[in-house]
């Protein structure tokens, strides 16, 4: 039995694909969700069939850890096999396929088509019941992309039990040996520090509603160890002199020169990307004191936010007769910024430190590399609190609903936040 990754190259992408031999008779081969730029080919290493560090592919560090995690999973279907004489061609197609391409489309669940002390069931009706309900925590229906996360997080937790060969998981099994169990297995399939703790999160919100129906008494998740953990990154963001300098960049393409303006008015705005894209697709203004305010209701939190346009956005909005930019998918900016930051200058080298598996790295790049959308809130967020801006008018604009939440997208030097208290008069 061979499996491997392959590389199947088109005009502007290469798709990874996964390829199974068992003898010289079954070959099956699936494409993965995941492909590079064909400019970036290079960085494929066919030894160990993973993308070479470092390079210059987005998310490069998320596909080797799916890649792996196929991988493992395809081998541990494999083992079962074992030497049986009389394989199932069609089973094991349609099991690497489900491996590969997971589907967690959420079903419909009736109450009583399921027993809500399994926790994977009653995960199941907790995300089709609030996609159409009012949630106790938010005061509205979780929205969509919430809604996500907690599939994402479900399907998270059933690798976990199918690694473990647990079948029946029930809320009670829910221990201290369960918690730290769960987190190295996290650490064990390369997953960050952040990403493992965004799942416990998750988890611990749904052992709390389950907990409050009364379908469960178990209270360890409200023990002092059970913690929804987190680390913060130094991730880097953008000054106002390299936003300056991306925004006076000339730029002969019209393509990138619309990617340019949306990822400027990302930053200076503070929005959500997903928010920032829904507005661009059907701008809203208003005037409030006779200034120009961008208008949305949230996709998170479904609350109204009013931003004032600024001396940047206005520029941008001049050289294009009052229209905003076009609507980009934030692959795409993610994709182009990079080598707009470049021709920019923004070149530094940067370090950036994050536990992944377990273990503390450190990753040193040039700073355009570290650069995508979510870099532009960040930077928003920080130059504002720079500049003298109030945490909670930051927060007006940027959605973050408290002082803690924002504060972890405030990357100021010690030596910034000196600078910005140092002429008050307390220190005169």
């Amino acid at each position: 039995m061979v499996f491997t990754f392959k590389l199947r190259q088109g005009k502007k992408s290469a798709t990874i694909i996964a390829e199974l031999r068992l003898g010289s008779k079954l070959r099956i081969r699936q494409s993965t969700p995941f492909s590079i730029p064909i400019t970036s080919v290079k960085y494929w290493d066919s030894k160990v069939q993973l993308i070479k560090v470092p390079n210059d592919i987005l998310d490069s560090d998320h596909i080797n850890i799916q890649l792996n995690k196929i991988r493992t999973l395809v081998y541990s279907e494999l083992s079962k096999i074992g030497g049986n004489k009389h394989i199932n061609t069609f089973e094991i197609k349609r099991s690497i396929q489900e491996i590969i391409n997971p589907k967690p489309a959420i079903k419909d669940v009736s109450e009583k088509s399921l027993d809500k002390s399994y926790v994977l069931n009653y995960f199941s009706y907790y995300i089709q019941f609030y996609s159409s309900n009012i949630s106790p925590h938010t005061g509205s229906k979780l929205s969509s992309q919430t809604l996500k996360t907690y599939n994402n997080t479900r399907v998270y937790l059933k690798r976990y039990l199918v690694s473990k060969k647990i079948k029946d998981f029930k809320f009670e099994a829910i221990n201290k040996s369960f918690y730290y169990d769960f987190i190295s297995y996290g650490q064990r399939m390369g997953y960050s520090k952040n990403y493992i703790g965004s799942h416990l999160q998750k988890l611990k919100t749904i052992i709390q509603a389950a907990y409050d129906e009364d379908i469960h008494d178990n209270r360890e998740f409200m023990k002092r160890y059970f913690k929804k953990f987190r680390e913060e990154v130094n991730h880097p963001y953008l000054t106002e002199k390299e936003l300056s300098r991306l925004s006076q960049l000339e730029i002969g393409c019209h393509k990138l020169d619309n990617i340019r303006d949306v990822f400027l008015i990302a930053c200076n705005t503070g929005l959500r990307i997903g928010d920032l894209m829904k507005f661009l697709k059907n701008p809203t203004t208003e005037k409030i004191n006779n200034k120009k305010h961008i208008f949305i209701k949230q996709n998170k939190t479904n609350k109204p936010v009013y931003i004032p346009i600024n001396s940047s956005i206005s520029t941008i909005l001049e050289k294009r007769n009052g229209k905003f930019p076009n609507y980009v998918h934030k692959t795409v900016i993610n994709r182009e910024i990079k080598g707009l930051l470049r021709r920019c200058g923004v070149t530094e080298l940067v370090t950036v430190e994050k536990t992944i598996g377990g273990k503390t790295e450190l990753l040193t790049k040039p700073k355009y590399q570290f650069i995508s959308c979510h870099s532009a809130r960040r930077s928003f967020c920080t130059n504002a609190y720079n500049s003298g801006v109030p945490l909670q008018d930051i927060m007006v604009f940027s959605g973050h609903s408290s002082e803690k939440m924002v504060l972890l997208y405030i990357k100021a030097s010690a030596k910034e936040k000196v600078r910005r208290v140092a002429n008050h008069p307390f220190f005169s």
